[in-house]
Parts: C-alpha cells; structure tokens; sequence
C-alpha cells in the first residue's frame, strides 16, 4: 500500500515518540509539525498531520493530532495535573486551528493515559470534541490490561462535524489479551501493550 512513516523526535528519555503511517496509494500528506507546550509540559508534543484523503466522492482533507500523555505510573491523582495541562494545550491546538479553517476536520488521538471518565478526557469534551465512544454506548471497549482490570487508556476524539461521519468503532483486541511472546515467536499478536482503537468515517 506504499506506507510512509512520519515521526518528529521528541525529548522523552525513555525514547518515546509518536508517528503515523500513512498509505501513499490513498493519501497526500500536506505537512507535519511538532507542537512542544510551554514549560516543557510535553516530552512527546503532540505531532500534527494535515492529510488529503483521496475518495472516490472528492478529497477530504483532515487534521489530526497524535499524543502520548504523561503515564500514571507515579500514581493517578499526582500525574492528572499534568495529563489536564496536556489536555488543554490540545485544545488550544485545535482551537487555533479552527481560527484559520472554520471547517477543519480536526482528529485528536492517542495513548492519553487517562480513563474515559477522567479530567483530563473532561477538558477535551468541554473544548468541544466529541469522543467516539458515544457513538456505540453503552458499550465501552478497553485498550490496556493492568493487573488483570481491563481499562480504557486509549482515545478518539472528533471535532462535531467529522463525528457526524463515524460509521463504525471498535477497538482491536490483538495485544491486551495475550501473553508476552517468546523472543523466537513470529505471531502478530501482543507487538504492544495496548490495543489499536479503530474507526470508520463515512464520506458520501
């Protein structure tokens, strides 16, 4: 399918950073950028993509931005400061970019540490995202397996608009659920911790 890997470093010491893959065949990139928040908020800043998506009804271009939020590991309630600045900063993204495109198709992702009834996922809503786990309520799949509970760290959120579009979500349980492989074993299951959360949208 031609993909290509779009990835900007970042300053987090463990060498975390995040990326897309985007298929060539079907997509023209039209340009990435980095964002680090002030105060060094952010080792991974949230990394923009701006893609033109070739369909058969026209072009549709989206915004999207990818984010890796502080973890938990130092405990919920002492990192949720931090996880909520992060959250804001990607409002004032979107919002930013808003102001130069009312229409924008705007995408905001990724491993956001934090459970879908949290904070940080509050200052999202309330900067006037819509989660895509709305659309198959009351169902609400999990991403991540901690100590044997099932949780839900893993996000999708869409500006109105675009959510008008969801066709179909569903999170792809090919990690949480299985055992660390072997160093010799060639299955594609567990190549992560966490679990893909998929979703369609519908142009027509």
């Amino acid at each position: 399918y031609g993909y290509r890997p779009f990835l900007v470093e970042g300053t987090d010491s463990r060498g975390i950073d995040v990326a897309y893959l985007v298929r060539g065949d079907r997509a023209t990139v039209q340009g990435t950028a980095s964002y680090p928040a002030p105060e060094g908020l952010t080792s991974r800043p949230p990394l923009l993509i701006t893609v033109t998506v070739h369909l058969e009804g026209g072009d549709q271009t989206l915004y999207v931005l990818n984010n890796h939020f502080t973890s938990m590991s130092a405990g919920e309630k002492p990192t949720e400061p931090r996880r909520k600045a992060q959250a804001a900063w990607n409002v004032h993204l979107v919002e930013q970019i808003l102001v130069r495109d009312p229409e924008a198709q705007v995408v905001v992702l990724g491993d956001l540490n934090s459970f879908y009834d949290s904070p940080p996922l509050d200052v999202l809503r309330q900067g006037g995202l819509r989660h895509v786990y709305k659309f198959i309520e009351p169902e609400r799949p999990y991403s991540y397996i901690f100590q044997g509970v099932s949780e839900t760290l893993d996000h999708i959120l869409l500006t109105p608009g675009l959510y008008e579009r969801l066709a179909r979500v569903e999170a792809l349980h090919i990690n949480a659920d299985f055992p660390p492989p072997l160093p010799d074993d060639p299955s594609p299951e567990h190549m992560s911790d966490h679990d893909p959360i998929m979703v369609v949208l519908a142009f027509r």
